[in-house]
């Protein structure tokens, strides 16, 4: 890969670049565009000094939009800062549909043909309007979705259940918000009583506003998600991930289990949900629905 493009350089951008230099990517150049030129240029420098010690060759470079033009992928975390005040994500709705919308005419402007991966909330409403303004195929726009819920969850369940969290199975699908959900046939952890599942699917719901409330902000866990996708794309992995992707017969972008190779999102819902389970992923999509129509 020759070429990545971070807009938004706060906690969460720089996490994710950060991330992805340890990882030793094939990226040759590592572009960075933000509003505050001035602070980006000491973390641009920042992070030079570390490619040595990590033994990667990727440039990390101060950039401009003209940068997209022969961009491989642009990752957009720019948004409204995070707030522990802040109840849910669809609060900054009309804020980041404004900042999205001036991010992406600019990216408009060049001739960029490669894979938008949207980590901005409200996650699932912004990926659509993603979408919209860029005027591209949606197989070319993923958005984090739940994949950070599922790594909450598995966590979650690892620590309640005293097991390794690489033998934790589950998946949270839907929005990237309030009416998230847990399709309970995917969680290898049986019998569970219907009181203790309630309690489970809270705590992974609020799970980034304790961490926001404890240090202000959330970075590590979105950023190690954008990783993984961003690893899914560059080596053509065709691995299922929950993340947020078009689906046809809504009209919406919404997390299913979605196959992702070097040209975005190969495939879209791949999980055979029961009845119940499709009851809940309808009710998300009518939420998001909701709050498209509010734009």
């Amino acid at each position: 890969m020759n070429k990545l493009v971070i807009i938004g350089c706060g906690n969460v951008g720089m996490a994710y670049a950060y991330s992805l230099l340890n990882q030793c990517l094939d990226i040759k150049e590592l572009i960075l565009i933000d509003v505050d030129k001035e602070k980006l240029l000491g973390k641009v420098a920042d992070l030079n000094h570390s490619v040595y010690n990590l033994n990667t060759s990727t440039k990390v470079i101060l950039g401009n939009y003209s940068d997209c033009q022969d961009a491989d992928i642009i990752c957009i975390t720019a948004g409204p800062s995070q707030s522990a005040l802040k109840s849910s994500r669809m609060e900054d709705l009309h804020k980041a549909n404004t900042i999205l919308k001036g991010i992406v005419s600019e990216i408009n402007k060049t001739n960029f043909s490669g894979i938008y991966l949207i980590a901005t909330n409200p996650l699932d409403v912004m990926t659509y309007v993603t979408w919209k303004y860029a005027n591209c195929s949606p197989q070319k726009v993923i958005g984090s979705g739940t994949l950070l819920d599922t790594a909450r969850l598995r966590y979650i369940l690892s620590k309640k259940y005293h097991k390794p969290i690489t033998e934790m199975t589950g998946l949270v699908l839907g929005e990237h918000g309030d009416s998230q959900f847990i399709p309970w046939s995917t969680v290898n952890v049986e019998k569970l009583p219907e009181s203790e599942m309630a309690n489970i699917e809270n705590a992974v719901k609020k799970a980034g506003f304790d961490v926001s409330r404890s240090q202000g902000f959330t970075s590590y866990g979105i950023a190690s998600a954008l990783s993984r996708i961003t690893r899914a794309i560059i080596f053509d992995e065709k691995v299922c991930l929950p993340v947020c992707s078009y689906l046809e017969d809504y009209g919406i972008f919404t997390s299913t289990p979605s196959i992702i190779g070097k040209d975005g999102i190969e495939k879209s819902n791949t999980l055979d949900l029961e009845n119940r389970e499709k009851s809940r992923l309808e009710n998300s999509i009518q939420v998001i629905k909701t709050a498209i129509g509010n734009l």
